[in-house]
């Protein structure tokens, strides 16, 4: 059966931060209505699908709450996962059951790094990969990308300048991409390993978005490559494609032995333990029901639709550029700041009850940016782009 994803569904009460009134209002300063569109949160405006939903209901009916352990059939969902959407091999005892992919960060930057040490990152990145960073007291080393035809590009040049120039041992990488939604190519990918190989980083590859890989697009996970020492983690959810964040769990793929002892260790010294009751029995269900996996694909076909109608219609404006989207639903939108007033169109989305992340929610992006979310009903996005094209034509 087709999922009706046009069907606009009441989040108000939910107490999920995307929309509940009284964080919105606490959080942005603005009076929520019921024409407040919250753009920002990378969540989405759909119910997370059946299976899934049933799989918890089942939990809660047992009644009972109490401490979990780690299941091996939760791992082989996880790897059947992989082998079946991703077409690779995962062994189960590579695979780490952990708290939040962010939280994850910030154990991995504390395994592997020392206090005033520099960890390298891409940047413009979510604000998160510089946080786990700085809030540790290592020093955050920028390799900035490069802007081009609606793109993004590595300048490998830098990157490698900046490795010995800061004597760099963890480099945290996004692919794909947030906030730019880049899936890198393989070229790419294999640059990159033959640097951190050549200087003996730690590569660590957040690919929470993989699941969520666009019209066309062949997304290279660092499983497809073969890393010298098999030096490198992968952080991976379907927290993204299923709306699954509250539940707080995430796995890591480590092949490495000597590096999942260093994980483990630090994961015990800070006593984070046995998984959420509830994540275990979502995540076997997203990654092994037929139904979900038709779900998905038809999710993505949506989200495209959305991302073509948005296109199309910004094909007017002038002076605005949207971002060639190859995964997720989150949209990077830049504007020319020479021409239009940062602050006045702050000020205009307010007063046009639209909610977006800024420039300012991202490490190292520059002013005249803004991301946006079209995981949501057709009639929603139309009316984002309607706004949004008001605002701009003045």
């Amino acid at each position: 059966m087709k999922t009706d994803f046009e069907k606009m569904l009441n989040r108000s009460q939910t107490n999920e931060r995307r929309w509940n009134p009284q964080y919105i209002e606490a959080t942005f300063k603005i009076n929520y209505n019921k024409n407040t569109i919250d753009s920002s949160i990378a969540d989405l405006d759909f119910k997370t699908p059946t299976p899934i939903v049933e799989a918890l209901q089942n939990r809660i009916n047992h009644g009972t709450f109490s401490y979990t352990y780690i299941r091996e059939d939760v791992l082989q969902a996880i790897s059947s996962w992989y082998k079946n959407y991703h077409q690779l091999q995962v062994a189960t005892k590579n695979i780490k059951l952990v708290h939040g992919t962010v939280n994850a960060m910030h154990q991995i930057v504390n395994a592997f790094t020392k206090i005033g040490e520099g960890v390298l990152i891409q940047t413009p990145i979510y604000e998160p990969f510089g946080r786990c960073i700085y809030n540790n007291d290592r020093v955050v080393v920028e390799n900035k990308l490069i802007y081009e035809n609606q793109t993004y590009k590595m300048d490998f040049q830098d990157f490698e300048a900046k490795i010995i120039a800061d004597k760099i041992k963890l480099f945290f990488w996004c692919n794909p991409h947030n906030p730019g939604g880049v899936v890198w190519s393989k070229s790419d990918a294999k640059k990159l390993i033959e640097i951190c190989e050549k200087h003996q980083v730690l590569l660590v590859s957040d690919e929470v978005h993989s699941d969520l890989i666009l019209e066309n697009q062949k997304f290279y996970s660092l499983l497809d490559f073969k890393v010298k020492n098999n030096y490198f983690i992968i952080c991976a959810s379907p927290n993204k494609a299923f709306n699954l964040g509250g539940l707080k769990g995430s796995y890591l793929i480590i092949e490495n032995e000597e590096i999942r002892k260093k994980i483990d260790k630090i994961y015990e010294a800070n006593s984070i333990t046995s998984p959420n009751v509830f994540y275990p029995e979502a995540i076997k269900a997203a990654y092994t029901s037929k139904i979900v996996l038709n779900w998905l694909t038809e999710l993505k076909a949506y989200i495209w639709a959305n991302y073509q109608l948005l296109v199309k219609e910004f094909q007017t404006l002038k002076n605005v550029e949207i971002m060639k989207l190859q995964a997720s639903y989150l949209v990077w939108i830049k504007f020319d700041d020479k021409i239009y007033d940062v602050k006045t169109i702050k000020k205009q989305m307010q007063d046009n009850d639209i909610i977006v992340n800024w420039d300012t929610d991202f490490y190292g992006a520059t002013p005249g940016w803004f991301r946006i979310n079209i995981g949501s009903p057709e009639s929603l996005v139309r009316d984002l782009i309607t706004r949004l094209k008001q605002i701009f034509n003045k």
